[in-house]
């Protein structure tokens, strides 16, 4: 749409800023637009009397001197403005009244006796003025009325090239002289309904530039949402290119307001190739003014376009995408549109950057341009669903995507970029020519592939991209294609599976077969220094789906050498792809690629040499560089020892299954050695180069977990199939840091984004003694800064620790000057001392140690567990133990002996059971070893299934299914497990037993602190497993105990909760009824609910059934010991005061009956009733009867249940708490 501005932009530039001077310079032709402003500007007296001022009108005069339109503009100033305002408003009025229909009526003109036309020619200046105001403010009405259609208004005035000078002249003076009535936006939107409206526009606002804005912003605000579908919308969109044309400077501003409000997309293209043709004119007029101002040479089209179609506004894409799309829908022989000029325009670009290429080789200078140009397309065909032209476009398009760039960052791009171009446009290889050309250059590109890699200097090379696209068309995965694609080049790609026929074509046959891509993609070289941070298609990629898709094994390649050696270089923060390499590459191991597959072929493990080879490094290099000693005694601790010479032993954990022997039905790949490429020579152990001691180790800790998982999960698959698969040994295990490993990876949670889950998830099946709440929770305390000071310095070294020890209760400030030092150290350097810490732990046990000394051994052996806990608890639990005489000489305790039997940690010395912190640290390894020996039950039978096979017990006919024995087996397990737990809560309540000399002072104190901590663990077993806590109770403990343990248990109401009370109560055995009726007391003081009410009267009424069919001393037996009980009871629930004296004249009449019939009943078993210190003894424990007084037992019962009965009328009705 060649459109020619009618005011130049230097004139508008110079009327803008008011510069005579560059106005006087110009021609009468340029200045002719704005003389009614120079007219006004000449005639309107000045605000301003400064001289340069004045000297500036004088230049305004001399230019309009020599013009003779200048006398017609004067006499239009010179009518009377004020009485035609008045006028104009009675016309408004008129209008609004009338609307645009009536067009004969108006205030304006009158007596209209000629054609209007000629009636303007003819009238002197104010007629005109009334004559071109009266035919505006009609359209003006006209166009407020509904129209389906746009609408035009024709106009002799208007329509009359002749008159267009006189009719601007007379709308700019109207416009200045009267702009309360005339807005110049709602002008400038009725002139577009009248011929020659863009012009007049543009001549109205070079007379009053400071409207520009306003005047551009309510045509683009009234536009349309695509601006070439209508008439109307293809002369507002003229109208603002003339604008912006005029005025240049405001011509991005005008298309980010298109943008903005998502109009008049044909206007925004067109703003942006004349801008593109300004900078390129002013670049090569005056530098670099166009480059800084329009983008570069040739303009921002390609960035605004791409910005456009990628935008992160949804809106803006949509209504961009629709403009093509309609825009392709355009006929031939309809004006040109804006979707034209901008293909025209790329095209010229395309044939630019070829004029550049000499010998199908892309300059350097050029590389970004094109690699942006072709990005463009791609995300014109795939968004916008542009059809490329074949004679303009395509093969433009194809000669430049097989060029050849140079080695270096922008060509790896650019040749990625011209890949996925050939993926998300199919049709440019439609021919046979171009898919000719297409295959030599993808071949060119596996050719010279190594050199990119090697002179660009990056990481990522195309070679990862060609390899992943051959690996998804081997495996028939076109969606993974069209995602990968999708992802270089940043945008969705929508091309269909059946248009990749061609190009899957030349991948699988011409360049890459199935078999050329397995051994190709496992002599890649591993990246070095692999991180997330690492953009592109990497060699991980490639081996990640060739795994997937189980390639290696099917063509018989080798791949476990590469794993291992990637795992090693690998660094943080972790790449997302190594956690899924590890989960594919251990799935290929053991699994199978299909049912039965019993002739599949088996990717090989990692060896056990070559994890250990790389756990032999020390995992605290990356903390410091260096050790610092503490004095001049101390040795230098390293954190590797424990991995070095490790020896081989039998474990009780590893027993052989009978899939671990035998043939195999499968075949392993054997590894072969390490090619040189893998390996560097500059290895720190056994050959092993590791980037990341820390990264390796927790990927080595993920793929050793995860394979034990899958293998126990898969054992009766295997045992099926007759296969032997490795097992990792659990001493292997026992080596690794695994606590350690992990709260370094929860600290690091964003560095090891993609593997602290699964890694978590794996422990807590496997290792769930690792991974316990409190671990979690508990921070270490800093070290006594005041103790750091003070003299004389202790050497660090395990003959000092252990002498240290040994003398706590004689020097304890010896001891606590070491504890100190200990805690101001890392745990790695403090780990040596672990063995002599815990050999010498029975020293603090002696008389005499300060408390203060014996926390702050708890707290550095809480450091120690932070690191390797496994074998700190066993040396602690072996340093326990209790002495044994010498011809009783013991093998030491070992991990596997506490697993089998975690009740040897409550097997210690009996001093520990009165040594709080100590006794919390035998809780605390209790509670990990319950757990250790649970899993290691569960792994036991999932490492020994059952063959699916009938079994036939002996001397029987019957057979037992093996789901039968498997649940049978399950039950055992559980039975075992649950004995376990119950002997441990059972010989915690024994150490909560009081001694003689407990009943006050400091052994009171000491008592209650060890019964609060025995009762934290219990509460803890009970609600972990609920069947525990009726166990335990059907099995029974001292009564003196069940009143701490309600008050210290808080999981206690379960046994109200779960109502195993009742079923107590139904026993055949005295002595539980009588505990249950206790326990029911106890829980009713402290429980006060309804259903602990229920249970209360249950207990009552088994006391009085128990009554009348008991025989005497069982009768007498139960009344003894459940008075205090129907005390409590009734203190709970004074509801019950009925039931309960109902059931004490029960216990009278049969106290006293008993006493009648006694053979030689005392002749003061009466007088001493009203004793009162018999009385006191009632209250306390010692019964009166067998005091040396030789007090009958019924008569001493009798007196029981007289003072019970005071006691129960003053608990329950004589006190302040009635509920």
């Amino acid at each position: 749409m060649p459109v020619t501005s009618p005011v130049s932009p230097r004139v508008f530039k110079a009327i803008e800023k008011s510069d005579i001077h560059t106005l006087a310079c110009c021609r009468e032709e340029e200045i002719r637009a704005i003389l009614p402003c120079l007219v006004r500007m000449s005639l309107i007296a000045p605000l301003d009397h400064s001289e340069e001022c004045i000297a500036g009108r004088k230049v305004i005069l001399r230019i309009l001197s020599g013009i003779e339109v200048v006398n017609s503009l004067v006499a239009l100033l010179s009518i009377d403005f004020p009485a035609l305002e008045i006028d104009v408003k009675k016309e408004q009025q008129l209008r609004q009244k009338l609307g645009g229909g009536n067009q004969n009526e108006s205030v304006l003109v009158q007596n209209l006796a000629n054609g209007l036309a000629l009636e303007f020619e003819c009238s002197d200046p104010t007629r005109r003025l009334r004559l071109l105001l009266s035919e505006l403010l009609l359209v003006m009405a006209q166009i407020r009325d509904p129209h389906q259609d746009f609408y035009h208004k024709s106009s002799e005035l208007f329509d009359n090239p002749c008159y267009l000078e006189e009719v601007s002249d007379v709308l700019c003076i109207a416009l200045a002289e009267l702009p309360a009535l005339l807005p110049p936006a709602e002008v400038a939107e009725a002139l577009l309904h009248v011929t020659n409206g863009p012009t007049l526009i543009t001549r109205m606002v070079a007379n009053q530039p400071d409207c520009f804005r306003e005047v551009v912003t309510g045509l683009v605000m009234s536009g349309d949402k695509q601006d070439e579908d209508t008439p109307g919308g293809l002369l507002r969109l003229q109208a603002v290119r003339t604008l912006c044309q005029m005025n240049p400077s405001q011509a991005l501003n005008v298309r980010a307001l298109c943008v903005e409000q998502c109009r008049m997309p044909g206007l925004a293209v067109y703003l942006t190739l004349d801008a593109g043709k300004a900078g390129s004119g002013v670049a090569g007029s005056s530098g670099t003014v166009g480059s800084s101002v329009y983008g570069g040479e040739g303009g921002d089209a390609v960035s605004f376009i791409t910005g456009l179609l990628l935008s992160h506004n949804h809106q803006q894409r949509t209504w961009f995408a629709h403009f093509v799309k309609s825009g392709q829908r355009r006929k031939y022989e309809q004006q040109a549109s804006a979707l034209a000029a901008l293909r025209t325009d790329l095209s010229e670009r395309l044939r630019n950057l070829l004029l550049f290429n000499s010998n199908d080789t892309l300059p350097d200078s050029q590389v970004i341009h094109a690699t942006a140009l072709l990005r463009l397309y791609c995300a014109l065909k795939s968004l916008a669903n542009l059809k490329f032209s074949e004679d303009k476009e395509i093969g433009l398009l194809l000669q430049l995507v097989t060029c050849h760039p140079p080695p270096s960052a922008a060509g790896v791009r650019f040749v990625s970029t011209g890949l996925c171009m050939l993926i998300a446009c199919p049709s440019l290889i439609s021919s046979q020519e171009n898919e000719r050309k297409a295959s030599e250059w993808i071949k060119w590109l596996v050719k010279e592939e190594a050199y990119f890699a090697g002179a660009s200097g990056v990481s990522s090379s195309f070679g990862a991209m060609l390899l992943l696209m051959a690996i998804h068309f081997h495996v028939q995965q076109l969606s993974a294609i069209i995602e990968l694609v999708s992802a270089a080049l940043g945008m969705k790609v929508l091309t269909r599976a059946n248009n990749l026929s061609r190009i899957k074509y030349i991948f699988t046959h011409d360049v890459f077969t199935e078999q050329v891509v397995t051994a190709h993609a496992v002599k890649v070289p591993v990246t070095s220094g692999l991180n997330a941070n690492i953009p592109g298609f990497l060699p991980v990629h490639c081996v990640y789906h060739q795994l997937k898709s189980r390639m290696f094994t099917k063509h018989k390649v080798p791949i476990k050498d590469w794993i291992y050696n990637q795992i090693c270089a690998s660094v943080t923060p972790l790449h997302p792809v190594m956690p899924q390499l590890i989960d594919v590459y251990v799935n290929s191991i053991i699994l199978p690629a299909s049912k039965g597959g019993l002739s599949d072929t088996f990717n090989e493990p990692i060896s056990e040499e070559e994890i250990m080879s790389v756990f032999s490094q020390s995992i605290f290099t990356e903390k410091a560089s260096s050790v610092v000693n503490h004095s001049s005694k101390t040795p230098t601790l390293h954190s590797s020892a424990p991995f070095r010479n490790l020896g081989r032993r039998k474990s009780l954990f590893r027993e052989k299954s009978p899939f671990m022997s035998g043939a195999s039905a499968g075949h392993i790949m054997p590894s072969p050695s390490v090619r040189p490429q893998h390996r560097t020579s500059n290895t720190s152990c056994n050959g092993v180069n590791v980037t990341s001691v820390m990264t390796s180790q927790l990927l080595l800790l993920y793929y050793l977990l995860l394979y034990e998982d899958v293998r126990l999960n898969n054992t009766l698959q295997l045992l099926a199939n007759n296969r032997r698969i490795h097992s990792y040994s659990p001493h292997l295990f026992a080596q690794l840091p695994i606590r350690y490993l992990l709260s370094h990876a929860q600290k690091e949670q964003r560095l090891y984004a993609g593997l602290f889950s699964p890694l978590v998830k794996l422990l807590v099946s496997h290792y769930p003694q690792l991974c316990l709440v409190e671990d979690w929770l508990y921070q270490s305390p800093s070290a006594n800064s005041s103790l750091g000071i003070l003299p004389p310095p202790v050497p660090l070294d395990p003959q000092s620790v252990t002498k240290a020890m040994e003398d706590a209760a004689d020097k304890p400030g010896r001891l606590l000057i070491v504890l100190d030092r200990l805690m101001r150290m890392p745990p790695h350097q403090v780990w040596p001392l672990a063995a002599p810490i815990t050999a010498s732990i029975k020293c603090l046990l002696q008389p005499g140690v300060p408390r203060k000394v014996l926390d702050t051994y708890r707290q550095v052996w809480m450091r120690l567990n932070s690191l390797f806990p496994r074998r700190l608890w066993a040396m602690s639990v072996e340093g326990l133990q209790p002495e044994q005489p010498q011809s009783k000489l013991r093998k030491a305790l070992t991990e596997d002996d506490i697993i089998l039997d975690p009740l040897y940690v409550l097997r210690c010395d009996p001093r520990v059971n009165r040594c709080a912190p100590l006794l919390q640290l035998v809780i605390y390894m209790l509670q990990v070893y319950l757990l250790s020996s649970r899993t290691f039950l569960s792994q036991q039978m999932q490492n020994t299934p059952l063959v699916n096979t009938p079994h036939t017990p002996v001397g029987g006919n019957t057979t037992t299914p093996p789901q039968a024995l498997e649940e049978e087996r399950e039950k055992l397990r559980g039975a075992l497990v649950l004995t376990q737990e119950s002997a441990a809560v059972q010989i915690l309540l024994e150490a909560c037993l009081m001694n003689s000399d407990e009943k006050d002072g400091a052994g009171a104190l000491t008592l209650q602190e060890i019964r609060s901590v025995a009762c934290s663990f219990i509460h803890q077993a009970f609600l972990k497993d609920t069947t525990l806590a009726k166990l335990v109770h059907f099995q029974g403990y001292p009564g003196e105990l069940i009143g701490p343990v309600v008050r210290g248990v808080p999981s206690m109401h379960i046994a109200i909760g779960l109502n195993w009370i009742p079923e107590l109560l139904q026993l055949p055995d005295l002595d539980k009824q009588m505990f249950a009726v206790e326990l029911t007391s106890h829980l009713a003081l402290q429980n006060a609910m309804p259903s602990t009410l229920s249970i209360s009267r249950l207990a009552i009424n088994t006391l009085a059934t128990l009554l009348s069919v008991l025989g005497e001393e069982e009768r007498l037996s139960i009344m003894e010991s459940s008075l205090p009980s129907l005390v409590r009871i009734g203190r709970a629930f004074p509801s019950l005061i009925d039931d309960l004296l109902h059931l004490l004249v029960m216990y009278g009449r049969v106290g006293a009956a008993h006493s009648a019939l006694s053979t030689a009943p005392s002749p003061h078993s009466i007088a001493f009733l009203d004793k009162p210190d018999y009385e006191e003894d009632v209250a306390g424990e010692i019964i009166p009867w067998q005091r040396p007084r030789k007090v009958p037992r019924e008569d001493s019962l009798y007196a029981r249940i007289i003072s019970t009965f005071k006691k129960l009328v003053i608990a329950s009705t004589m006190t302040h708490n009635l509920y």
